[in-house]
């Protein structure tokens, strides 16, 4: 990012859409188109666009034949009126347009109803000699994932500025940029898939032929039962773009709902006609294993996560199994047999009473919870040094030896004081016991015990400066 001298703002970059290309040109669902006049509008940008579809049976090269690139061979049995995308395959334009004044920032998306609509427009581009809308050359390209990011919390101020994937309306995204939006313009939705390859009529409507009234009759019925079996049929879903049903899915997943084209794993829901929006608290104990996808307290398969999380709040047979506590027992065993939960025990287990039980020590030092105390219990034994009272608590008793067997070293270690600058086992160098001398120097009093120490470390510290 440019950077201006010190106390004047940097340079605004502008954006003219050229980071939402996709790299190495990846095929996507959308289109990018840059360059755009600035005085192009959704429809005219729409009329542009429409150029990529199909040439219709009319014209054997298509309207735009005189754009196309001179000298390109292609076959007769083909010719270029065989490439480009489906008509109707263009499902909407968005125009990117500047948030405060409302310009247009000369850059747009068009969305096809697939991948494949996509690629094949494309390739109907690539057999002009110049693409051109509003007579204006302009750059084509797909748009990379991140381009529209989802809108986390939406709120009626920013609605204007978002718009949904076609087939989940549920889900706001917007333009990655937030000074600028992308305007929508619908222009063909999934009702349109229907019949989509037959041919339109291009005669005016006052011209009829001879055997129009007849040829009539017979389109009606076939439109009425074409009707009839769309109506009987599942709708048609429509090919979501991989940049959206990324966040669709995810989406999904933090709600707890079916993702788009799965069936509902609820048993209940398939006759409401549609997937519940409060699902309500979690189980306090699942049964699910979601790297499976699948409830062990009713042994069934789902396709989804989403599924097994709807089929455990709200299946009336998940909550009968609930009550069988065979059936509990059962789902609980093969979560510990899949690791999807650790087997464990409520009753205390005394490691220190089982130590004690096998090599054969008394209970005086085992870890018990303590006992409320008794008049008629005898007083603790009182141990004299901090050594003793860590030995009690191993299981060590006065008078016993130590080890496993108790057949170590039943006295304590005695404590020697030696004679100052007097090496160990010179004769005459052992003064006694280091207790009863320390008393003796000090009278039995600590703190002059203490200080003469630390005088005679100072003497020492002085003697080495020296």
């Amino acid at each position: 990012m440019p950077v201006g001298p010190p106390g004047v703002p940097a340079p605004k970059v502008v954006n003219n859409g050229d980071n939402d290309a996709a790299p190495e040109n990846q095929p996507s669902q959308f289109l990018l188109f840059r360059g755009l006049e600035s005085s192009v509008t959704e429809e005219l940008l729409a009329k542009g666009v429409a150029k990529l579809y199909r040439p219709t049976g009319g014209s054997k090269d298509g309207p735009s034949s005189s754009n196309q690139k001179k000298g390109a061979k292609v076959a007769s049995t083909t010719g270029d009126a065989n490439l480009g995308a489906r008509e109707g395959s263009i499902r909407r334009v968005l125009l990117v347009r500047d948030r405060r004044t409302n310009e247009s920032w000369r850059f747009g998306f068009a969305e096809f109803a697939n991948v494949l609509d996509a690629q094949a427009a494309m390739t109907r581009l690539n057999s002009f000699e110049k693409f051109t809308i509003s007579s204006r050359p302009v750059m084509v390209s797909y748009i990379h994932a991140g381009v529209f990011v989802p809108v986390m919390d939406p709120n009626p101020s920013t609605a204007h500025f978002t718009f949904s994937p076609l087939s989940n309306p549920s889900v706001k995204l917007m333009y990655w940029d937030d000074e600028g939006y992308a305007t929508e313009l619908m222009l063909t939705s999934s009702e349109d898939d229907v019949g989509q390859d037959e041919p339109k009529s291009t005669k005016p409507s006052g011209q009829r032929e001879p055997n129009e009234s007849k040829g009539t009759k017979d389109a009606e019925k076939a439109k009425k039962r074409k009707a009839d079996t769309a109506a009987s049929a599942s709708a048609k879903k429509l090919a979501v773009p991989s940049h959206l049903q990324f966040w669709s899915n995810r989406h999904a997943e933090l709600h707890g709902i079916a993702k788009d084209g799965e069936e509902n794993a609820a048993d209940a829901e398939s006759e409401k006609g549609g997937l519940p929006t409060d699902l309500g608290a979690p189980p306090a104990q699942s049964y699910a294993d979601l790297n499976r996808n699948c409830c062990y307290l009713c042994m069934r398969l789902f396709k989804s996560s989403a599924n097994v999380n709807i089929h455990e709040r709200l299946s009336q047979l998940h909550r009968d199994n609930l009550q069988n506590e065979e059936a509990k027992a059962r789902g609980m065993a093969k979560l510990v047999k899949h690791g999807i939960i650790q087997q464990s025990s409520s009753e205390y287990r005394d490691r220190a009473r089982e130590r004690r039980q096998a090599f054969g020590h008394t209970k005086t030092g085992a870890r018990q919870k303590p006992a409320a105390p008794k008049e008629e219990d005898a007083p603790p034994v009182q141990t004299t040094s901090k050594g003793a009272s860590l030995l009690s608590k191993m299981g060590w008793s006065e008078g016993s030896g130590l080890g496993a067997q108790g057949t170590g070293v039943t006295a304590p270690i005695a404590t020697e004081v030696y004679a100052q600058g007097v090496g160990l086992g010179a004769q005459g160098g052992k003064l006694g016991d280091a207790v009863e001398e320390a008393g003796r120097n000090t009278r039995g009093r600590y703190d002059e015990f203490l200080e003469k120490t630390k005088e005679t470390a100072r003497q020492r510290y002085d003697q080495i400066n020296q």
